[in-house]
């Protein structure tokens, strides 16, 4: 810090000044020397969704409830990790979780042990493809899958048409391509990919061509691609559109041999602590104005029947979407996941790594 020459010369009195507020403030402590004590929360949410799309409708959820959420944020692996080390959905320092939101229904489904069943007011309003059967689960909201390009990079010409573009030599090291292991988005679209391809060595050449490397989050796809590292990657609509939608230089296409759509959602954690303000939550999240939200500030699609997509997007019944339902799904990717991690351990003793 700079100080003036008035302030210097006053420096004695600045000095005591300092000193007086500094025993003030030490007499405010507690005498015990405890820390001061912290609000509880009403409600705790675990959440593998970016900042942007968890923390506006928590934050409206608290505006209009006046309860105070806490938000514990991490990744699908760190998720099942924690369900699976038999602890319970827990954070680290032992506090429970009461909901699950953001979650794809596919790791919801096959995670359902864990959650108990409820059957939100709202779910008449909801897409009959987006509905779970027996409650355990309630979509959020739908996400397409879509080809993501850099229109600085990509020329008219080379706009990508579809999943074997991603094969093509000509952006041998330019794909941006995440983990499928880390992430449902990747798992499903290297399942999509494959399903649609007529042929047998599709990751074969999907891995060469990435030059048998992936990046570890999706944050990292898509500002690969902003920057012109990547020319083009496979993300979520709605990432696609808010970029190009905020001037961007990119573009997004859906794939033409058919695309698939990827819902997430919410789930009240089993025994939960605060039972009453989970319920409270996820009716929230799948309300008529909360899903409103979600479409025209978050540029997700809505769950629900009576919340159109954003001006100038097609309803999902008229994308061209892979005829697979969720089980089959889950069968698809769990069998290419171990091919594709075959694929690189093989490539990797190759190479002597």
């Amino acid at each position: 810090m700079r100080l003036t020459n008035s302030t210097r010369g006053k420096w004695p009195e600045v000095c005591a000044l300092s000193l007086i507020c500094c025993v003030l403030l030490s007499s405010c402590r507690p005498e015990t020397g405890e820390p001061p004590m912290l609000s509880q929360a009403d409600l705790v949410v675990y959440t593998v969704q970016e900042k942007g799309i968890c923390e506006p409708v928590v934050k409206e959820f608290e505006e209009r409830t006046g309860l105070n959420v806490k938000v514990e944020a991490g990744s699908l692996e760190e998720l099942l990790k924690t369900l699976e080390d038999g602890g319970g959905p827990c954070s680290d320092d032992g506090e429970t979780w009461d909901v699950v939101f953001g979650v794809g229904i596919r790791t919801l489904e096959e995670k359902k042990e864990y959650w108990q069943a409820y059957e939100s007011p709202e779910t008449p309003f909801i897409a009959g493809a987006f509905r779970c059967s027996d409650h355990k689960w309630t979509s959020f909201s739908a996400c397409p899958l879509v080809i993501m390009y850099n229109t600085n990079v990509v020329t008219y010409r080379e706009v990508p048409a579809g999943w074997t573009s991603l094969l093509e030599p000509r952006w041998k090291g330019r794909v941006a391509f995440m983990d499928p292991g880390m992430s449902d988005i990747y798992s499903s679209a290297l399942a999509a990919a494959v399903y649609t391809y007529r042929g047998k060595d599709y990751m074969e050449q999907l891995a060469a061509n990435l030059e048998y490397s992936s990046l570890s989050s999706l944050s990292e796809v898509n500002s690969g691609i902003l920057d012109g590292r990547y020319s083009l990657g496979v993300t979520i609509e709605g990432t696609a559109q808010a970029l190009r939608s905020g001037g961007a230089d990119v573009d997004y296409i859906y794939p033409k041999e058919g695309t698939t759509v990827l819902p997430d959602g919410t789930a009240i954690v089993n025994g939960c602590s605060r039972p009453e303000a989970a319920r409270r939550f996820l009716d929230f999240t799948v309300s008529k104005d909360a899903q409103k939200i979600l479409v025209s500030d978050l540029n997700r699609r809505s769950v629900r029947m009576d919340v159109p997509p954003l001006p100038g997007l097609s309803p999902v019944s008229r994308l061209s979407i892979i005829d697979m339902d969720l089980k089959e799904l889950s069968r698809e990717k769990e069998e290419i996941l171990k091919q594709w991690n075959g694929i690189l351990s093989l490539h990797k003793r190759r190479a002597g790594e």
